[in-house]
């Protein structure tokens, strides 16, 4: 069973992944399936089997390197004016105080309420 490289051509704004990304946990999903799925008579060969744990690593890696640079980016809005929506869909526009990393997610605090920093629409 061969798996073919997946390719989004999607654009991602301000640091938010694309839907049609795929995630670590979801490519281990597909591994598991597809070495649960081969044929016993023709198993997956030891060089396909390694040049996609090579891809895991790789889809891992660019996951820290979006990340880190989602948190640089925030980091430089301290003391910017910046225009968010946040989840209720109410319009929010203040200064940035300080920038949080919790679970993974920039959040940045922005007269005094915490803001994801995908809501951020406008920065001045």
């Amino acid at each position: 069973m061969t798996v073919q490289a997946i390719q989004s051509s999607a654009n991602t704004a301000l640091g938010t992944p694309s839907r049609a990304t795929l995630d670590t946990y979801q490519f281990l999903r597909l591994l598991i399936v597809e070495l649960t799925s081969q044929n016993p008579m023709d198993p997956v060969k030891d060089r396909d089997f390694l040049a996609q744990m090579a891809q895991l690593n790789t889809a891992q890696q660019m996951e820290r390197m979006g990340s880190l640079l989602t948190t640089l980016q925030s980091a430089n809005l301290i003391g910017r004016e910046v225009e968010a929506v946040l989840p209720s869909g109410e319009l929010l526009t203040g200064k940035v105080k300080s920038v949080q990393l919790s679970a993974g997610q920039v959040f940045l605090l922005v007269d005094d309420q915490q803001v994801p920093f995908s809501a951020i629409r406008t920065i001045r």
